[in-house]
């Protein structure tokens, strides 16, 4: 796949160190790319968060499965700060979070230019035809293959230094490594407050990103969970590709 040219922005300095990054989507990048951090610092890019303790078992009720999972309720913290975040009551699905993605991108497909690339190596990169791509994020890949209709292999590592692998092939299948893998998607509890009900692309990143990650399992997630200053959910790693379907299918595509 030949090289593209990316389109470069700085955050707003209220939402961190100015850092150089592509023009980002909802599906987000990590703060740290090399070391997976959540912690801000200054090598951080497409986001930043502030790490803090919060309690709570998250598993049982901050979980989505099955073949209608773009469908089924998120957990009800979920719902409400994706609708604070919003200016709404409440995003009730992850097929309405997309939605409401795709119209900070004119209501049609996300494109290649608004992954979050990155010129240097991280943890998290898909390899495409013998070419390596690195993201801030590993859900990029995953998002690529359903844009570009073409296996790419997916490496990335858990909070926990725990290493995750997939197999991305278009929007329709993934398979991982290992099998018990899952992956989390989330928004920081404050996210309200960096955004007037009316949230830009650079606010969803620096509010979601850092809550996008691979865990090698549902306990490795859970530990992770409890312990960030996010509304999260997780699903398996295996049914990635159900989100990435919603944010690019042109057939989809918001009026």
């Amino acid at each position: 796949m030949a090289a593209r040219r990316i389109r470069v922005i700085n955050l707003p300095t209220s939402l961190g160190a100015r850092t150089r990054v592509s023009s980002p989507v909802g599906s987000g990048a990590m703060c740290n790319a090399n070391t997976d951090s959540t912690t801000t610092d200054a090598a951080d890019t497409c986001c930043s968060s502030n790490a803090q303790k919060t309690n709570g078992d998250r598993v049982k009720t901050h979980w989505l499965d099955g073949p209608d999972l773009l469908d089924q309720p998120l957990p009800d913290d979920l719902q409400s700060a994706l609708g604070r975040l919003f200016g709404r009551d409440s995003v009730e699905t992850l097929a309405e979070w997309a939605r409401e993605i795709r119209q900070r991108t004119g209501g049609g497909s996300i494109d290649v230019d608004q992954l979050c690339h990155t010129d240097d190596e991280t943890a998290h990169w898909g390899d495409v035809d013998g070419e390596r791509f690195h993201f801030q994020c590993f859900y990029d890949a995953v998002i690529l293959a359903a844009l570009e209709d073409r296996a790419v292999d997916i490496h990335t590592v858990s909070p926990r230094g725990a290493v995750v692998e997939a197999r991305a092939v278009g929007s329709e299948k993934l398979s991982v490594t290992p099998e018990t893998a899952v992956f989390s998607l989330g928004i920081a509890s404050d996210a309200h407050k960096q955004s007037s009900g009316d949230p830009t692309l650079q606010d969803n990143y620096a509010t979601v990103c850092p809550y996008v990650k691979a865990f090698p399992d549902r306990d490795a997630y859970k530990a992770w969970a409890d312990e960030v200053p996010a509304a999260t959910v997780a699903t398996p790693l295996a049914g990635a590709t159900a989100f990435a379907r919603a944010l690019t299918d042109e057939r989809t595509r918001d009026q």
